[in-house]
């Protein structure tokens, strides 16, 4: 069965200055604990962030490690190469790794939520991009489930800055209906629940998936997303 665990279950803490943060799904040769989130074998980790408003971020960089900001809700600034670029939700915000950023919400009442998708890669550098889901042509998976492709590998046209991760990519299934079967020998992917309830189906049994959740699905997992409710199904999915 897959690991499911939803964002709520997890004990907060304050991380870069001020931001609430829930760890989220972490890569088990980087862990010393039990905790059974620690299950990636190749991502480095993936945890929720909040920043209510009037405050920042702290200024920061991480050595050969690459990171996207997916906007969950509100809209904010991201600090790059000292300049500030608008963020709103449904944006997918690469950060090259070694680079110094900052998010700050100091402009709004409102909290700016955020996760951070971390990746190790061999050196520093990469293309700085800001990309939503919105600006992005959908295409069909030849079954019930519509597809946004935000971020790629560098040379992938049009989409291209992972240099470590996959893909970031943002999923529907409609109402009464169900996406193609998947199965990736090389890829870890997590799931991410945006909106309302679906099923996975993976390896003969089902699991209830909704709003919040985190899914892991391993390397070599057979499964497909179904959707037996009148509302359509939305989810993101980070790969690596």
């Amino acid at each position: 069965m897959a690991y499911i665990k939803n964002w709520r279950d997890v004990q907060p803490d304050v991380a870069h200055m001020s931001a609430v943060h829930w760890g989220g799904l972490r890569n088990f040769e980087r862990q010393d604990d039990e905790d059974d989130r620690n299950r990636l074998q190749k991502l480095n980790g993936f945890a929720r962030h909040a920043l209510q408003g009037h405050k920042t971020s702290d200024h920061h960089k991480h050595e050969n490690t690459e990171q996207v900001y997916y906007i969950l809700s509100g809209k904010g600034e991201v600090l790059f190469d000292d300049q500030r670029y608008p963020t709103e939700t449904g944006d997918a915000v690469y950060l090259p790794s070694g680079t110094y950023h900052q998010m700050f919400n100091d402009m709004n009442q409102d909290w700016l939520e955020h996760h951070v998708i971390s990746m190790s890669v061999e050196s520093n550098g990469g293309q700085f991009t800001i990309r939503n889901w919105r600006h992005v042509s959908p295409s069909g998976d030849g079954a019930g489930a519509i597809r946004w492709h935000q971020l790629g590998q560098e040379g992938e046209g049009g989409v291209g800055c992972l240099r470590g991760l996959q893909f970031i990519d943002r999923e529907a299934v409609q109402p009464r209906s169900e996406s193609i079967e998947r199965c990736y020998d090389e890829i870890e992917q997590v799931y991410y629940i945006l909106e309302n309830q679906g099923v996975l189906i993976a390896d003969g049994e089902e699991q209830d998936i909704t709003e919040g959740d985190m899914v892991h699905i391993p390397p070599g997992m057979t499964y497909r997303i179904g959707n037996p409710h009148e509302d359509w199904f939305t989810y993101m999915i980070m790969a690596g």
